[in-house]
């Protein structure tokens, strides 16, 4: 996780004096009067913005180029019009916070040895393992409901060195602004199991026999990300694709699929299937097929694994 970042655009109440202070602190000294200050957000949740440095026409842009994918119904790019663009704000939970411990357990080592005639034996080697964790985190997920939009967590890079304090009517001007609805204690409960379960997957143990994991020093916020909404008509039917307002990327779009793409799928299918097939029956060779068959009458199941690919 890189740095806090910097908070810059607050002013100081005594002298007017602009202020920084870093993301997940809330508490400064004025470099001018040297008055103590205390940072808060509604209910005790320090809230930020970031703006969108992505205008209407490079939304489109990006959009058009997706249009033109192999997949996508050939004549969509040409005939594919917009009927709304608009920019909305919606607000993500963010954490940030360390875990710290220790996992203890087993890494399981597998080999295959075969003999001459075919016959395959696997062993396995447990190596006894101790792994320290002490790790940062950064968490994010929507704080009201996406079901619209299908973004349900951004890519953290396109929040930091983004940062500035949320100001509503100078939010609201740029785009329209969705308000939180999803609980702070959820949040905050969703956000150290993402965090612990991180942890444990990054020691990669494969049998955990002990472990003790805490998460330290966790500091939540809101943070309100810019994305664009982008609809579109085609042959007398609406879609909509959304694209974030950082990067510039297409993250959840409805559109036609192409006729031609769905076959070469289907055909490319057959065709795998067609060769695993084939490479399967020449595991056996005339006689084993014969003799497979002869135990399978037989009821000589003891017999029957006797034969290559049969286990």
């Amino acid at each position: 996780m890189s740095e806090n970042e910097i908070i810059k655009g607050l002013m100081c109440p005594g002298c007017g004096g602009s202020v920084e202070i870093k993301e997940g602190n809330n508490v400064l000294k004025c470099p001018y009067c040297e008055t103590s200050l205390m940072v808060m957000g509604d209910e005790g949740v320090l809230q930020y913005h970031v703006k969108s440095n992505i205008d209407r026409e490079k939304a489109k842009v990006e959009a058009q180029r997706w249009f033109g994918k192999f997949d996508k119904d050939r004549k969509l790019k040409a005939e594919a019009q917009f009927t709304d663009v608009f920019l909305i704000h919606i607000p993500f939970w963010r954490a940030m916070g360390k875990v710290c411990g220790w996992v203890f357990g087993n890494i399981i080592h597998r080999e295959t040895h075969s003999d001459g005639k075919g016959n395959t034996r696997t062993t396995t080697r447990r190596e006894p393992v101790e792994r320290m964790v002490m790790e940062d985190y950064l968490w994010n997920k929507a704080a009201c409901d996406v079901s619209e939009f299908g973004v349900e967590e951004v890519d953290s890079s396109g929040i930091s060195g983004h940062l500035a304090p949320f100001d509503f009517y100078n939010v609201e001007k740029q785009g329209m602004i969705f308000e939180p609805t999803h609980s702070r204690t959820d949040a905050a409960k969703a956000s150290e199991e993402w965090m612990l379960q991180k942890a444990r997957d990054s020691v990669r143990v494969d049998e955990v026999l002990f472990q003790k994991l805490h998460s330290l020093d966790k500091k939540l916020s809101i943070v309100y990300y810019p994305l664009w909404v982008l609809r579109y008509k085609f042959r007398e039917r609406n879609y909509q694709v959304v694209i974030d307002g950082m990067s510039n990327k297409l993250l959840y779009g409805r559109a036609p699929g192409s006729t031609l793409y769905r076959v070469s799928m289907f055909v490319g299918s057959l065709m795998v299937g067609n060769l695993i097939l084939t490479a399967s029956a020449k595991a056996f060779n005339k006689d084993n097929v014969q003799n497979a068959m002869k135990a399978i009458a037989s009821g000589d199941i003891n017999k029957l694994t006797q034969f290559p690919g049969v286990r």
